[in-house]
């Protein structure tokens, strides 16, 4: 089955886009049309100038007659409408109109200015004026007549423009129709068009799947071989490396102990690889989970440095950077085994003359650094291997590239960075970044303030904890609580020192005090223990 191009899809799509554009735009149009027509309603409007001169002619008839304020104030009232009703018109897009349909006869300006003539008379008028209230009841009578034509002209020019909207309603209708036709069979060609091409699709994605099966179960079955094989590989080796350790520890000679010290190494080495081997098969089956926990950076040196010695490796160094916190979390296992692999290729790679490794941490990562100055085509092209960059064939490395698949495979597993840095002096660095936790130290330094030492001594054995170190004012320790026996000290020149002594620390009242501004906890009972501890605690937790 032959794929569709891609442009006939793109070519359908357009056209019924088109389709679609020109029936929006038509109906658009119309209703349009349609609101304009039901919004002006030239007619009403036309029609409601009329009436309201006839109101106010109306008015004026009837202050002819009565001649009392009150029919004054209704005639000064209706003019105000008429007014309104008269400026109106003059503005916005029904004045626009309006005007148009003015055009030649002058009607709507001759009363505008007829209005704005008379406004001052009616405001001055007496009601007993009536040679003045004759005067305007005839004026109003021409005026009369000619909004009588000018709504004739409206009714005319509405009646045309009410039939033009029919005839483009009835002509819309016709043109939408066609087009929601056209539209109906470009969307059942797309239809078609579409199952076709799903067919298609789904005809690939079963071929595709069927490979992928095959492709994993190849891979399941290599992964099971490679870790049957390790299995069996290692325990005839820890069969072997057994009688090595007792051996050892029997009197031999210097060169009998020397070759047991490298038998032993090397069990030690292809040890190290099986497990690295065991990781990477399941690596590559998404087997592979860390073990996170927390554990002490020392005691990891500690297994690196003897993993290394029993290696048989020398001429290397270890030290955890100054400030380095002491225990953090993460797979001990498996950043022990990054850090030797990494050693044992550097120093199988050239054998340079002193490694060195260093451990630290920057707040989110744990570092490790192993340093060497050995410089050359060989070296560099060890490294190449080890971060992915070498261009040589596959064959040519196939020996050489088991460590930096395993390394950079456990490396990626815990989300970490391999870089490589090189020094201006000559010093070259491989460095591992794994992001790692520390481990908060839950020990809380408190500094007793009493009136005498047997008081202290007493809150001293309240509160003995393993989580809780008392410090002495000698004491370099930061404090982190500060208990102030307010009932016999607490003035303010001790306050002021304590704070300036003590700024980060939480400072907490035993007993209530006569300044609680200056604590940010009150233990309001001495030997209420319990809420003291929680106190004390809840600082830990924070």
């Amino acid at each position: 089955m032959r794929p569709i191009p891609k442009y006939v899809g793109l070519a359908v799509l357009l056209a019924m886009a088109g389709f679609a554009g020109i029936g929006f735009f038509a109906i658009r149009r119309d209703v349009d049309n349609l609101r304009i027509i039901s919004q002006d309603n030239l007619l009403w409007s036309a029609t409601q100038m009329e009436v309201e001169l006839l109101r106010f002619q109306l008015s004026v008839s009837t202050l002819s007659l009565e001649q009392t304020p009150e029919a004054l104030e209704g005639a000064q009232h209706r003019f105000e409408i008429l007014w309104s009703r008269v400026f109106m018109m003059g503005t916005g897009r029904v004045g626009e109109q309006m005007r148009k349909y003015d055009e030649g006869h002058g009607s709507l300006e001759a009363i505008g200015s007829y209005l704005k003539e008379i406004d001052p008379i009616l405001i001055n008028l007496a009601p007993d004026d009536t040679e003045t209230i004759e005067t305007i009841l005839n004026d109003l009578k021409e005026f009369q007549k000619e909004l009588r034509l000018y709504t004739l002209r409206v009714v005319r020019a509405d009646t045309a423009a009410s039939a033009q909207v029919r005839n483009r309603i009835q002509t819309s209708s016709m043109t939408t129709g066609f087009i929601s036709l056209a539209a109906v069979l470009l969307s059942i060609l797309s239809l078609y068009m579409i199952l076709r091409e799903y067919r298609r699709q789904r005809d690939i994605a079963n071929v595709n799947r069927l490979v992928a099966e095959e492709a994993k179960r190849s891979s399941e079955a290599k992964s099971r071989f490679l870790s049957m094989m390790s299995h069996e590989l290692r325990n005839p080796l820890n069969g072997i490396l057994g009688p090595l350790a007792l051996l050892e520890q029997s009197s031999l000679e210097f060169s009998q102990k020397k070759l047991v010290d490298q038998a032993k190494a090397c069990g030690q080495s292809v040890l190290q690889m099986l497990a690295g081997l065991l990781d990477y098969g399941e690596m590559q089956d998404g087997r592979f989970r860390l073990r996170p926990e927390p554990f002490s950076l020392t005691q990891m040196a500690a297994n690196i440095r003897s993993a290394l010695t029993n290696s048989g490796l020398s001429g290397f160094s270890m030290r955890i950077e100054p400030g380095t916190p002491g225990r953090v979390v993460g797979d001990r296992d498996r950043l022990q085994q990054i850090v030797v692999h990494l050693c044992e290729y550097v120093l199988d790679a050239s054998g340079p003359d002193a490694i060195e490794v260093a451990l630290k941490h920057d707040g989110l990562n744990l570092i490790c650094d192993i340093g060497f100055d050995v410089d050359g085509p060989a070296i560099d092209w060890k490294l190449d291997l080890l971060m992915g960059m070498s261009e040589h064939g596959a064959d040519q490395v196939s020996s050489d590239s088991l460590r930096p698949l395993i390394v950079r495979g456990l490396i990626s597993a815990c989300s970490g960075v391999l870089t490589l840095v090189d020094e201006e002096t000559g010093h070259r660095i491989i460095r591992v970044s794994i992001p790692a936790e520390t481990v908060r130290d839950e020990s809380i330094t408190v500094h007793l303030e009493t009136r005498s030492a047997a008081l202290a001594a007493i809150y001293r054995a309240a509160l003995r904890s393993d989580r809780v170190v008392f410090a002495g004012d000698d004491s370099g320790k930061d404090v982190d609580v500060v208990l102030v026996d307010s009932t016999s000290v607490g003035g303010d020149p001790l306050m002021q020192s304590l704070r300036k002594q003590y700024s980060n620390a939480l400072f907490v009242s035993l007993g209530n005090t006569s300044r609680p501004e200056d604590f940010d906890d009150i233990v309001e009972t001495p030997n209420d223990m319990g809420r003291l501890r929680s106190s004390i605690l809840g600082r830990l937790a924070s």
